[in-house]
């Protein structure tokens, strides 16, 4: 008499109870494939697949392909700002604006490596933005940059006028993530991006000291600059120029 076949136990999937991490595990999922394909490409049967689910399960706790995509965007942004020391608003306005341009530059360089997901769907979103997008913008970073501006207003000469003020702010921007896009291209320039906390802190000193000279007219007050990553300060005075490797010759 031939043995009767037994029924393989449930997977731990499966048996989960817990919709907390049934919900996390298809983020996870979700996180990986969209980082890989971007949204329009990304398959909701893979990350059902990945996250050992069926489809159903995507549409009963995010109500979309869309609805998942936005949840993964703004978790991953918030994950990584939870890890960031912010920048204190409260204090002489040269400072905060010296403290709000670390917090930006270590934002931008920091993620490629410690949030790699986050900085390939960001690279998915330039490249083919979404509606998610437009969420990301005003949940997470127009207040901040609504921040930047009070900075920079606080900061600049009487006769700036509020569109030259909000001009600075951008410009602001684009001077840290310049080192981010154009990473490859400033190393071959024989400017590498900054490994140590040193270089990293010298590098936002002087994009800032350039910030506040362009906004004030006069060289910066503010001498010493918190590191926020140790609480130390550091004087500019005695700041050292950023290493430099000789760029290659043809």
């Amino acid at each position: 008499m031939p043995k009767s076949r037994q029924t393989p136990p449930p997977s731990a999937a499966a048996r989960e109870r817990d919709p907390d991490a049934r919900k996390e595990r298809i983020m996870a999922a979700a996180g990986e494939v969209f980082a890989r394909t971007g949204f329009a490409d990304g398959s909701v049967r893979e990350i059902s697949q990945i996250a050992q689910v069926n489809v159903a399960s995507i549409n009963y706790y995010f109500g979309s392909k869309e609805g998942l995509y936005r949840e993964v965007l703004l978790a991953a942004h918030a994950h990584a700002l939870e890890q960031q020391v912010l920048p204190e608003l409260s204090k002489n306005p040269e400072l905060a604006l010296r403290e709000w341009i670390h917090f930006c530059l270590r934002f931008v360089l920091m993620k490629r490596k410690a949030h790699p997901v986050l900085g390939r769907l960001m690279a998915h979103e330039m490249h083919q933005p979404t509606a998610a997008l437009g969420e990301l913008v005003r949940l997470v970073i127009k207040p901040r940059f609504a921040d930047l501006i009070g900075l920079v207003t606080a900061v600049a000469d009487p006769s700036r006028t509020q569109s030259d003020c909000e001009m600075a702010a951008h410009q602001i921007i684009a001077m840290c993530v310049h080192f981010d896009h154009s990473r490859e291209v400033v190393g071959l320039l024989g400017f590498p991006a900054p490994e140590t906390e040193a270089d990293f802190a010298r590098l936002a000193d002087s994009i800032a000291d350039m910030a506040l000279y362009g906004l004030t007219g006069s060289k910066s007050k503010t001498l010493a600059t918190a590191n926020p990553a140790s609480g130390k300060s550091a004087s500019l005075k005695t700041r050292t120029p950023l290493s430099k490797k000789t760029p290659p010759t043809a």
